[in-house]
């Protein structure tokens, strides 16, 4: 089984385009808002959307976001009721959604059954930002093999190797870049070193690699793309612009979205605009 995820990084790596994923807290501003916002970038070409279950942000994450993670909290009565709404919030059938969990979200929750409420919500990616290397790769393997596809989280360097490693085949890795928290300082010297050490340690293993924290618009982007990486993620920027309702998401993505031909920038330099990103959906 392919997911929709997988599907999606495959159809973009074939037009030479990189994928732009969202961050918004399940239920933020409200369920109402939320969909909204989602179908806004949806329909405006955002390629994924990563949706946080109920519960504390932790320190990783900068004080807009924990302050939406709380407001988000109060609306959703837990990890069912948040995959409902994400999965209800798509504008078209295939619209990539990844489940992010923290580790209090499922501290006491066994995995299978994580993994059931995903199966039975039709959410068919998910993310453990602070569940160690070790483990990500263990339940990932477990999770691929029920057809839900593992976004692998990497900030240290030591884990390399354990990735390189893995069973898991072309994963799919999310890459902190160099900011210790969400919405903080983008560095590119060290987000290229980032991607330049990933791609050494996994020498001929494929992976896809998307880069997030301090990824605001279509500098930091195009910066990336150009770089190697299949993706970015924009997570407070986003977050903000759900505040403002879908117009303020809409402008964000047709922002953004010229930057994503970066990958294919050398073949076809020019080619790329909000329109034909908007027209390959």
């Amino acid at each position: 089984m392919t997911t929709r995820l997988r599907r999606r990084l495959e159809q973009l790596e074939s037009e030479r385009r990189g994928m732009l994923m969202g961050f918004l807290p399940a239920g933020f501003p409200d369920p109402a808002a939320f969909t909204a916002a989602a179908r806004a970038g949806f329909d405006a070409g955002l390629d994924a959307l990563e949706v946080s279950m109920p519960g504390p942000a932790p320190a990783l994450d900068g004080p807009l976001i924990q302050q939406a993670a709380e407001r988000a909290s109060q609306h959703l009565s837990g990890i069912p009721a948040a995959l409902e709404l994400a999965a209800a919030s798509r504008s078209l059938p295939d619209d990539t959604i990844v489940a992010l969990a923290y580790a209090s979200t499922l501290d006491g929750v066994d995995p299978d059954d994580f993994f059931d409420a995903l199966a039975a919500a039709d959410i068919d990616a998910y993310l453990l930002p602070q569940h160690p290397m070790a483990e990500q790769l263990a339940l990932g393997e477990r999770a691929q093999a029920r057809g839900i596809e593992p976004v692998i989280f990497l900030y240290l360097e030591e884990d390399l190797p354990a990735l390189a490693a893995s069973a898991i085949e072309r994963p799919v890795i999310y890459l902190q870049s160099a900011s210790l928290r969400t919405g903080g300082q983008f560095i590119p010297e060290k987000a290229q070193e980032r991607l330049r050490e990933l791609g050494e340690a996994l020498g001929g293993k494929q992976y896809f690699v998307c880069v997030g924290f301090g990824v605001r618009g279509a500098d930091e982007v195009e910066l990336l793309m150009d770089a190697g990486a299949h993706g970015a993620i924009i997570g407070t920027r986003l977050v903000r612009a759900a505040e403002d309702g879908p117009e303020a998401i809409t402008a964000l993505v047709d922002e953004v979205a010229p930057a994503l031909v970066g990958r294919r920038r050398a073949a076809d330099a020019g080619s790329g605009s909000a329109t034909e990103h908007r027209a390959a959906r």
